[in-house]
């Protein structure tokens, strides 16, 4: 499960650095191919920082995420069938919580990269429409290779924003809305509830 986080924040950060570049006459793939050997070493460069400001580390790569990951969208997902019944207001809550839950457990991990590197894959099926698409990776390490795949979509300005993320078989959307559920369930589907509890749970 570590790994799979670790993997997630980095696939992010390759992006947040795409996003910078703001060239949006660049297919999804061709984002990520131009530039995921130097946010390796940007992550690797993050150690001191990390060790000296963790709390200031962690902001700069929720700065950086922020603009390109669609992380109310998700947070819908992850609520699935119940995001019918919160309002606007729980839906903000838990938005915000699941963002900074995710950021603040697992920023640490990126630090523990040292020697992987991020191959972006040439797409074997046709994009899904003008506004989806999915692009397939392999992240290696120095023990394995573990296949990855992140599903974006471009949104009304024109930017890629990424909506799902696969590592090795697991399914980011799919573990925290199981996560989501099982919390419901324990806790007399009450949303408030769950979303003071999601942090301690992540």
């Amino acid at each position: 499960m570590k790994i799979f986080f670790c993997n997630i924040l980095i696939l992010l950060s390759v992006f947040s650095s795409l996003a910078q570049a703001n060239d949006q006459q660049l297919s999804a793939h061709e984002y990520a191919a131009r530039t995921h050997e130097n946010i390796i070493e940007i992550i690797q460069t993050q150690n001191q920082l990390f060790e000296e400001n963790p709390d200031l580390f962690t902001k700069l790569i929720s700065d950086a995420f922020s603009p390109i990951v669609d992380f109310k969208r998700i947070a819908r997902n992850v609520m699935g069938k119940y995001s019918k019944q919160a309002s606007s207001e729980q839906m903000q809550a838990f938005s915000e919580v699941f963002e900074n839950s995710l950021l603040n457990t697992y920023s640490s991990t990126l630090v523990e990269f040292k020697d992987e590197k991020i191959n972006v894959l040439s797409p074997d099926t046709p994009q899904i429409s003008k506004k989806k698409t999915r692009v397939n990776i392999e992240i290696v390490t120095s023990s394995s290779t573990y296949p990855g795949r992140y599903s974006m979509y471009l949104d009304k300005e024109g930017n890629w924003k990424i909506i799902n993320i696969e590592v090795n078989g697991m399914n980011l959307g799919k573990i925290f809305r199981n996560q989501f559920y099982s919390l419901m369930e324990k806790n007399q589907e009450d949303i408030d509830l769950v979303i003071e509890k999601w942090v301690a749970s992540v």
